[in-house]
């Protein structure tokens, strides 16, 4: 995959994103560029550090709307992509007004968004105390030869969890798109089946998404390899 194509799959992934309504902002130090904090952070198995570690300094390529967090890293022909969920509960604005305003209240007043109805500081502040999420997702695509053994350590994986010795081999390059498609569907159901729905273009892009997915160098996707549970 060339750094134009790369570039150009991220790209696509905001406006994906932006359709189902979980964007909030680009990173701004450029792709694949972290803190040497965050690296050393990451290699172990704590997420709500690696989380927190990534986001004080700004370590991410996407953040969404509930403050977690996508990265994009290309170096040379390696890939590395990962998902961090917020690991806290996260609460919407919508949530918090209902949570902080009576019926009565909102009836009163009901040309108000919601912007004016929220103290911006007390909002940020209910968020910082919020209890932890048990079921934060965690995922990560890599793509390297280093290591690359058929049936020990493939070529192309996604690590699901911390643990990293689950690796689910794929059979193709995954892309950017691909990989933040794999994220909303099995982290955000409810914007997915919503938009599958209602967009009937949807499944055509889904497809078109897939078939982006570049073919593994025979050299490194073995035919011993396609006897294992694999993606793509």
């Amino acid at each position: 995959m060339n750094r134009g194509k790369f570039i150009a799959s991220i790209n696509d992934s905001v406006s994906l994103l932006t359709k189902l309504d979980l964007f909030k902002s680009k990173g701004t130090k450029g792709n694949g560029v972290y803190s040497e904090e965050f690296l050393k952070t990451s290699k172990g198995d704590n997420i709500v550090a690696t989380y927190e570690c990534a986001i004080q300094n700004f370590d991410y390529d996407i953040l969404l709307k509930d403050d977690s967090l996508i990265q994009f890293q290309q170096k040379n022909d390696d890939l590395r992509y990962a998902y961090i969920q917020n690991p806290y509960k996260f609460i919407s604005k919508e949530e918090y007004v209902l949570l902080t305003h009576s019926t009565e209240e909102l009836e009163l007043f009901p040309d108000l968004t919601i912007e004016e109805l929220i103290n911006e500081n007390e909002y940020e502040q209910f968020l910082n105390e919020q209890n932890l999420n048990s079921i934060s997702n965690y995922f990560r695509y890599d793509c390297s030869p280093a290591g690359y053994n058929p049936l020990v350590h493939s070529y192309s994986h996604f690590h699901i969890g911390m643990n990293e010795n689950i690796r689910i081999p794929t059979s193709k390059k995954i892309t950017p798109l691909k990989f933040t498609k794999f994220c909303i569907k099995n982290t955000y159901y409810e914007n997915w089946k919503s938009c599958f729905e209602s967009d009937p273009t949807f499944i055509s892009e889904i497809i078109k998404i897939k078939n982006e997915c570049l073919e593994l160098p025979q050299t490194k996707w073995s035919e011993i390899e396609k006897n294992e549970l694999y993606l793509l």
